[in-house]
């Protein structure tokens, strides 16, 4: 009886320590996938699609070049025939015969002039290079996107945070104002009013949840996996120098920027391209050096054995093709025209790229100071709203509207502090710096002084 009466006791026990278990692995396990911006920047580098086929485009101009390499090397080859013959001569006195035959032996070319190949084989080195600066240029999209996604899911995550806060403040108020109703000290207007503006917050709250899951969407396509959370930044990002100038930062750009070193690849292949095409012009010529045994003759007739040995120069010079040589150098022209105008399209785009960037910097570091100050003053003007209307000197209009004003100052100094890191980050990318050795340094900008989340926080926020 006592064992039937202990039996549940033992059992909800059991049942205790297994639910503990669970919420302290549940809470582990969220702190463990807090990342900061360096963890997320490598899932991204390993999961990439984009990365990966970049990668693989140099693989295949490798390639391509290694083959073009092998056409213009010495070529050797070996063959072997072995035979069962019959032959039958009709209308004659010989009769039929069969025997055994067997012919092999080695050839060995090599090119002694071959402008087409060589050339070609220049050309290749150049798609290499190309494909190894479009590599680049992934990369460095990458980090770019990486980045915006990564700080649209922190900044959609403060915006909601701050619509809640400005909710939970109003509904207090809404309460407030409802008790003053009843003792007839509030209008009805200005309860229906602050009503009103609960009821629109509320559907602030829903957009802001909206878009903080569309952006957390974004930041997972980039990086592959589900089972993450970004990690805050610093209430104060300091930032690397800058270039002193828009000026310096285009030149910088210039020098350096992976997109207009790409367009120059370019170039160089489609000029190899024109090399190519005037080398076929010029007659090839080969050296050949072949030996062969054989006991048959031609039509694999009954031959003695022999050994013969041969070396050869090899000449062949295309006399007519239809005009299709001339079509194909046209071609290669065009495609030289079309590289030099890519390379002045990049060096624009790279220039007004940098300059923007510089300006949006600066911009973006004096709407941060702008944006610090207006939170002070709507601070200060909520709180004197407050007062003002329990003093009754004051309408709740005025407090709603001193709330309004302070979510809208909170949001946009979050917006100005986000800003300013992207125009860093653009403005770095811009003047060729390598993402590899930019993205530390801004996860360090960012996360700096800031601690992860132990796993009792984690689990408040579950």
């Amino acid at each position: 009886m006592v064992v039937e009466r202990l039996r549940p006791f033992r059992l909800s026990v059991l049942g205790c320590f297994q639910v503990t278990f669970l919420l302290c692995c549940a809470a582990t396990s969220s702190a463990d996938n807090t990342i900061n911006f360096l963890e997320a920047y490598g899932l991204a580098r390993d999961s990439a699609p984009e990365l990966a086929i970049a990668r693989y485009r140099v693989d295949g101009a490798e390639s391509q070049r290694d083959v073009a390499k092998g056409r213009v090397m010495p070529q050797v080859s070996v063959f072997g025939q072995w035979s069962e013959n019959r032959v039958e001569y009709r209308g004659g006195s010989i009769l039929e015969q069969r025997y055994p035959g067997e012919r092999y032996g080695f050839q060995a070319s090599q090119s002694l002039i071959n402008m087409s190949s060589w050339m070609e084989y220049d050309r290749q080195k150049a798609l290499v290079g190309l494909s190894e600066q479009e590599l680049k240029v992934t990369e460095s999209q990458l980090l770019g996107a990486l980045a915006e996604a990564y700080l649209n899911v922190l900044l959609s995550d403060a915006d909601l945070a701050q619509f809640e806060t400005e909710l939970e403040a109003l509904e207090q108020q809404l309460e407030e104002a409802n008790a003053l109703y009843e003792r007839s000290l509030l209008p009805i207007t200005q309860v229906l009013e602050t009503q009103t503006r609960a009821d629109t917050l509320r559907a602030d709250v829903i957009a802001a949840r909206g878009q903080a899951a569309i952006a957390r969407e974004n930041l997972i396509a980039l990086v592959g996996t589900r089972d993450i959370k970004p990690m805050p930044i610093a209430e104060r990002v300091s930032l690397d120098s800058t270039p002193g100038s828009a000026a310096d930062a285009a030149i910088m750009a210039f020098d350096s920027s992976p997109e207009v070193a790409a367009a120059e690849e370019g170039v160089l292949a489609a000029r190899k391209s024109i090399a190519r095409e005037k080398g076929s012009w010029v007659p090839n010529v080969d050296l050949i050096v072949s030996s062969q045994y054989s006991d048959v003759g031609f039509d694999n007739l009954t031959s003695p054995p022999r050994t013969s040995d041969s070396i050869q120069i090899s000449v062949n010079y295309p006399l007519f093709e239809g005009g299709a040589g001339s079509a194909r150098l046209r071609g290669a022209w065009a495609e030289f025209y079309t590289a030099q105008q890519q390379v002045e399209a990049a060096k624009r785009a790279g220039e007004t790229r940098a300059r923007s960037a510089w300006v949006q910097l600066q911009a973006a570091s004096e709407r941060v100071n702008a944006a610090r100050q207006a939170v002070k003053t709507s601070k200060t003007n909520l709180d004197a709203s407050r007062k003002a209307v329990k003093a009754g000197t004051a309408r709740v209009t005025d407090v709603l509207l001193a709330m309004a004003q302070n979510t809208r100052a909170e949001r946009d100094l979050s917006a100005a502090r986000f800003q300013r890191a992207m125009g860093w980050l653009e403005l770095e990318l811009a003047t060729g710096v390598d993402p590899v050795v930019l993205a530390p340094r801004l996860s360090n900008a960012l996360h700096r002084g800031v601690e992860r989340p132990t796993a009792d926080q984690a689990a408040e926020e579950e």
